[in-house]
């Protein structure tokens, strides 16, 4: 790092008088007043700061940013007409008095420049850029103010691949005050704009509106056997109505001005809360449930914030004082490097994360529970874990008020009837009786279920109301996006401290992992959350990995890591897969909720290569493959989920790869064949293509049997195989297929290196053995396969010593298969010990002997 003091006074040619920073430069703001700090701000990017108050070399903080980032070296520079700054061996910026900027690469070409930062004069108005001259071509986000919503984010950022530009604003406010899930900033090149997620979100908002207007009577469209899956609350009576008939409940909803459904309990008689009747302002989701009846209009789409906040023009962020990381950019992969040396490198998951797991909310007992998981391990469907909803914690259940305005379920606690004093009756007849929680915990850990366990969580408070609001730990009111009130606030330290210590019990027993829900009421809510869930892994599971699914991300998540899951609207199509990995976010998943058989079974079969794997349901049958369709969909489910532990070598390297070179497990295939530039439109920028090498096509469906068959795949150039086959197909094409059951299409690049499992296992814990490498023939090429514990966090402290890296050379023109393996793991129960290689070319497979997997070796064909 170079270090420079005192003040340098420059002439006209050079630049402006600046004070050099041990980061930079920093130079005042004429007319006086404020000041702007030219620094190095992470590995590959620049940090501008901008400040009409106080001293801009002073970093604007914010839980994003990862404190461990590198600041790499700089010199300082100047440039005609009056601009100084720093040049790096990554590009330059600098800037004149006046505040206006030029971004340069390292080849001294012109990236962005801007006109003088304005500040806007209204309190804490706030600072913005106009900066003209950028492409719009291959926008990853550009537009209004990010917003959180029900499986809906934006970035704090823009990549302009055309301008080659990444930049990412951090603002004085970490979020709106006006609207708490919303980012105090936003990017717009041409005034107010609505484009990118929030136009989606205001789109939809306003078809709602629509929908509910014309809407008049709910009494005239009644569903019997249906229930809401993600919905608003209605105004009018916030927590249902009591002793209310059909006709009486439709007429409450009638009667309201914000009510467009409505749900009756079947037979009339109230639940648990002593409620019968529920009125809603919107529904967006129903499902199944035989005891329910429902009335009134559906909104498709998953919930998304309350209407976009209008934008500022130009490039904008709230206060006066506010931060820009600015960063070349020419590639899909530069710009996610770039977004990742700023935020923090992703973490690897736990092995189990990667594998399968299976969610639903309804179960009456924990014997229930237990009954289906024998069902996995006795029909050799493979599952690592399973997660309870609502069910699981207590003391009571969940829907009674109580006397602090909650609800009778409490926060740490719980729900005894499924926990305290339970016997499981075993398929041999022998019984196994527990006393406690973290009993029935061990009883599910064990052989022969062998499972982990995760629980769901609530940003807010149930019996914690009253300490909580006199300690100052509650959002206001309107920050009840998420669903309900009494929402915590997760940036006040002590409230984390306290929500930590009361949560460790849990983890002692042997909670597993957290599945965090309605996160979105403030902006920084499930960041600063799963900081206080880290820091329980800290104390009660020392050395040992975090992990959550939560229900939206903010940039920085990743360092946990923290995945995402796609919401309740269930959009499981690449192109929504996608849009989660341009917005940051590499680990997510999609629930698998369809009512229909076959429609089911594509869900799990498009899921095989996403990061992560997992299904859920709410109420009615749970989605689990054994309780749907006959034997030939029963053994296409069981084939899907052994092709994923089947890969478990590969994906699971991939997150390594992640972590050491911030490259995804998934991308668009434009970022490997067009660095990204295909631009809005191209086929290929909604094409997933995993680890450089896979491409799978995409059959996703939604929740209805609507060309539950059909598939769609988009070939880059060059040609490709067939999982599995040699041939190969030619490349530069769309390919639209009629699928049989059990058919999923893959496509492999030529000199692709798959390691795989051979042997087929039902859980993580059974990796290792014998190895399968697969080579399909046609291009020299390498991969590195990891392997380590699986668990512990030993790879971020010691890598080399903590993993066993085994480098895989495919040599084309010797046909030749060879390996080293470096680093320190000793292996365990789940390393390699013997490899068979299986080489694909355009004429045929060949199947090599199996050997055992030396530290180094070669098999020739």
């Amino acid at each position: 790092l170079v270090v420079l003091a005192a003040v340098v006074a420059v002439g006209a040619r050079s630049g402006p008088e600046y004070t050099a920073t041990d980061r930079g430069v920093l130079v005042p703001l004429d007319p006086p007043g404020g000041s702007i700090a030219v620094e190095v701000g992470a590995s590959g990017s620049f940090r501008l700061g901008v400040s009409f108050q106080g001293n801009a070399s002073e970093v604007v903080g914010t839980p994003s940013l990862d404190p461990a980032r590198e600041t790499p070296e700089f010199t300082p520079t100047t440039r005609d007409p009056g601009f100084v700054g720093i040049r790096t061996d990554f590009g330059s910026l600098l800037v004149n008095s006046s505040g206006a900027f030029v971004l340069l690469d390292a080849q001294g070409t012109l990236l962005a420049e801007s006109s003088a930062p304005v500040h806007e004069s209204d309190g804490d108005g706030g600072i913005t850029y106009s900066v003209p001259n950028l492409s719009g071509k291959g926008v990853v986000y550009a537009g209004s103010q990010p917003c959180l919503g029900n499986g809906r984010f934006a970035p704090p950022y823009i990549w302009d691949a055309g301008a080659k530009l990444f930049a990412y604003v951090v603002p004085a406010w970490e979020y709106d005050p006006d609207n708490l899930h919303c980012y105090p900033a936003s990017f717009a090149t041409d005034g107010a704009s609505t484009t990118g997620a929030n136009a989606a979100n205001a789109v939809a908002s306003g078809a709602a509106k629509e929908r509910a207007a014309s809407a008049k009577d709910t009494c005239t469209s009644v569903q019997p056997n249906t229930d809401v899956g993600s919905y608003e609350r209605s105004s009018a009576a916030p927590k249902g109505l009591p002793n209310t008939t059909q006709a009486g409940c439709c007429g409450a909803c009638n009667a309201a001005s914000d009510c467009t459904a409505w749900v009756r309990t079947g037979d009339g008689k109230p639940d648990e809360s002593g409620m019968n009747c529920w009125l809603f302002k919107v529904v967006h989701a129903t499902h199944a449930r035989n005891d329910r009846t429902f009335g009134g209009a559906v909104s498709p789409g998953p919930p998304g914030p309350p209407g976009p906040p209008p934008s500022q023009a130009g490039w904008y962020g709230k206060g006066h004082r506010v931060d820009w990381y600015l960063a070349p950019a020419p590639t899909g992969y530069s710009f996610l490097g770039a977004l990742y040396n700023l935020t923090g490198r992703p973490a690897v998951p736990p092995r189990h994360g990667m594998a399968f797991m299976a969610t639903y909310w309804g179960y009456k007992s924990m014997q229930e529970v237990e009954g289906y998981m024998h069902s996995f391990r006795n029909g050799s469907y493979p599952i690592d874990s399973f997660i309870m909803d609502y069910d699981w914690f207590g003391p009571d259940p969940c829907g009674a008020p109580n006397e602090q305005g909650g609800y009778a379920c409490g926060d740490f606690g719980y729900r005894g009837s499924f926990w305290q004093n339970q016997s499981f009756v075993q398929p041999d007849g022998t019984t196994v009786a527990t006393k406690t929680a973290a009993e029935v915990l061990q009883h599910f850990h064990s052989p022969p279920l062998s499972l982990r366990f995760a629980g769901i969580r609530k940003p807010r408070s149930y019996s914690n109301v009253n300490l909580s609001n006199t300690s100052g730990w509650l959002l206001e009111a309107q920050s009840n996006v998420g669903a309900g009130g009494n929402n915590w606030n997760y940036s006040v330290v002590a409230m984390r401290e306290w929500y930590t210590k009361n949560h460790l019990h849990f983890l002692q027993d042997g909670v597993d992992y957290w599945w965090n829900d309605e996160g979105e009421t403030q902006w920084f809510t499930y960041l600063y959350w799963n900081m206080a869930q880290q820091a329980q892994w800290t104390a009660a599971k020392p050395n040992q990995r975090h992990f959550t699914i939560n229900r939206a991300f903010q940039p920085g998540m990743q360092r946990f890591p923290a995945i995402t899951w796609t919401g309740d609207g269930q959009d499981c199509s690449h192109t929504n897969i996608l849009q989660f990995q341009r917005y940051g976010q590499l680990y997510s998943a999609c629930d698998m909720t369809s009512p229909d058989n076959t429609t089911l079974v594509r869900q799990y079969q498009n899921a095989v290569f996403l990061p992560i794997m997992r299904v859920h349901q709410m109420h009615g049958t749970p989605r689990f493959p054994f309780l749907w369709g006959g034997a030939a969909h029963q053994q296409a489910f069981r084939e899907a989920l052994n092709t994923r532990y089947h890969f478990l070598p590969y994906l699971y390297s991939l997150a390594h790869r992640a972590h050491r070179t911030n490259r995804p497990i998934i991308a668009p295939a434009s970022y490997e064949y067009e660095m990204g530039l295909a631009g809005a439109g191209s086929p290929l920028d909604n094409q997933i293509m995993v680890g450089g090498d896979l491409i799978p096509a995409d059959v996703s469906t939604g929740k209805t049997p609507d060309n539950e068959n059909a598939s769609t795949v988009v070939l880059p150039p060059g040609d490709w195989y067939t999982l599995n086959k040699s041939g190969t197909t030619p490349g530069s094409q769309t390919i639209n297929a009629t699928l049989a059951l059990n058919e999923f299409p893959v496509y492999v690049r030529p000199g692709a290196i798959l390691p795989l499992q051979q042997s087929v296992i039902q859980k993580s814990d059974d990796v290792g053995g014998q190895l399968l490498v697969q080579v399909y023939a046609g291009r020299s090429n390498s991969f590195v396969m990891v392997e380590d514990d699986g668990s512990t966090l030993s790879y971020t402290t010691d890598y080399a010593g903590a993993t066993k890296s085994t480098v895989w050379q495919w040599d084309d023109a010797g046909k030749t298969l060879s390996w080293a393996s470096t680093g320190g793991f000793a292996g365990n129960a789940n390393t390699f010990s013997t490899v068979q290689a299986q080489l694909f070319t355009a004429s045929a497979a060949t199947m090599a002997k199996a050997m055992p997997l030396t530290p180094t070796g070669k098999i020739s064909f």
